[in-house]
């Protein structure tokens, strides 16, 4: 009797239980070639790999997580060569990887002997807003002028993450320029 019991308590659990369905998509994917070639002039360097002097900052500067005493301005010159044209669009952005901190989008300080703590490097668009590399870009967007030429600023700065300690804080992250004709 008992088999009995168990058997219609099976076949009954089995009759109420939900049904699984699955759907499907569709992903489009959009975009286009370009034949638009722009030169890189990071920071008046001739090329586009260059260094941003942020100077030192004291510690005692950083008063709450979050702060960012100073900030320090750097331009990504594009064009100049004849076949970047006039109104060719021109996006820069920074590339989260291995030296960007996935939970906050700044950059890490490079971890070697005499590294400052406390402290990542926070990049900004041009017009002071913070970019989290990770989450939200807030591209930064121009147009090639007469002079086939445009030129993209940022700012950067030390940004307090949790108690500050004295010693080197360098860093480094990698960028991306994007040409639409």
């Amino acid at each position: 009797m008992n088999l009995k019991i168990i058997s219609s308590a099976l076949l009954i659990a089995g009759l109420a239980a939900p049904a699984a369905f699955a759907e499907t998509g569709t992903i489009t994917f959009t975009g286009s070639i370009t034949s638009v070639t722009c030169d890189i002039d990071g920071n008046g360097t001739g090329g586009p790999d260059f260094t941003v002097d942020l100077g030192g900052v004291n510690a005692g500067d950083f008063k709450a997580v979050g702060d960012v005493p100073t900030k320090v301005g750097f331009r990504i010159f594009v064009g100049g060569n004849s076949e970047c044209l006039e109104g060719t669009k021109v996006y820069a952005n920074f590339e989260p990887g291995a030296l960007v901190d996935p939970s906050t989008g700044l950059v890490k300080l490079e971890a070697i002997s005499g590294s400052a703590d406390g402290v990542m490097i926070r990049l900004f668009n041009e017009d002071e807003q913070p970019i989290d590399i990770v989450s939200n870009q807030k591209w930064v967007k121009k147009t090639v002028g007469a002079d086939n030429r445009a030129t993209i600023v940022h700012y950067v700065g030390y940004e307090r993450t949790g108690p500050v300690a004295a010693g080197s804080a360098n860093g480094k992250v990698t960028y991306t320029v994007r040409f639409e004709a």
